[in-house]
């Protein structure tokens, strides 16, 4: 498949879920933001399945699931013209982000890891780069562990259990609440915020390949011809749409692996 064709009916189908999310699921919770050198005091559950809409099954949840699941099995498809590692391109960049931002530095804050440059030595052209991350180093094994994980209502910060394991959907969709949770984020992680936080990932994939054009000059399936670099951003990219689509799958209490094999 040609990679731009595939971007193209990603947002296609991020539209789709947008679209869902407007018909079928209520508004985000009121949070109000932290101001800027406040710290967060109050607790907030790292998902919505315990109560009210996202709790309870419906068809207008099995909708909004559809979409989610039709988003992430687009995200394959892109990946493989893109001839990139979906699942590799994910753990390298959260790899990164725990070097981006630091649970000391940010946590209940919702500012750019440019705010910790100082700190980290990442900017914006600096330490960006994936391409010598080596996944090996912190994919998890088959360490027994504290189930704890993968409790919906747990806020715990517990080290990386057997529940997070990188070869399963579950367990890096794990990863990622813990990601969040250990930073104090889930007063910004509702449905809505995220899926306007993918729409802005998905823009900066679009980027990559905006003026490019359809030739097989421009972005040729595998993107043969890329540099290097050039690839690790796409992939970059790729994985930011992902880490964002699974983090409001697992808000809204639902299982995207399964919603991905029920698409039709």
């Amino acid at each position: 498949p040609a990679p731009r064709t595939e971007v193209l009916r990603l947002g296609a189908l991020v539209g789709e879920l947008c679209a869902s999310l407007l018909a079928n699921a209520p508004p985000d919770p009121s949070r109000e933001p932290l101001p800027p050198d406040a710290d967060e005091e109050e607790t907030f559950l790292p998902t919505l399945s315990g109560a009210g809409f996202w709790s309870k099954p419906s068809e207008a949840k099995d909708e909004v699931a559809s979409k989610m699941g039709a988003v992430f099995l687009a995200l394959f498809v892109t990946s493989i013209a893109c001839g990139l590692d979906l699942k590799v391109c994910v753990l390298k960049k959260i790899e990164l982000n725990n070097r981006k931002y630091p649970v000391e530095l940010c946590k209940g804050k919702s500012g750019k890891y440019t705010a910790y440059s100082d700190q980290t030595g990442i900017t914006k052209t600096d330490g960006q780069s994936t391409v010598d991350t080596d996944v090996e180093s912190f994919t998890s094994s088959n360490d027994s562990g504290d189930d704890a994980g993968d409790d919906p209502t747990s806020c715990s910060a517990a080290t990386t259990s057997a529940t997070e394991q990188t070869d399963t959907v579950r367990g890096v969709t794990l990863r990622i609440r813990r990601f969040a949770t250990d930073r104090s984020w889930s007063r910004y992680h509702t449905p809505r915020n995220i899926a306007l936080a993918l729409m802005g990932e998905l823009g900066e994939l679009a980027e990559l390949f905006q003026w490019a054009g359809d030739g097989e000059t421009g972005a040729p399936a595998g993107l043969a011809g890329w540099s290097e670099e050039d690839r690790d951003k796409a992939g970059q990219e790729l994985a930011d749409v992902t880490i964002y689509l699974m983090r409001m799958a697992d808000v809204c209490g639902i299982d995207l692996g399964d919603a991905a094999l029920a698409t039709k």
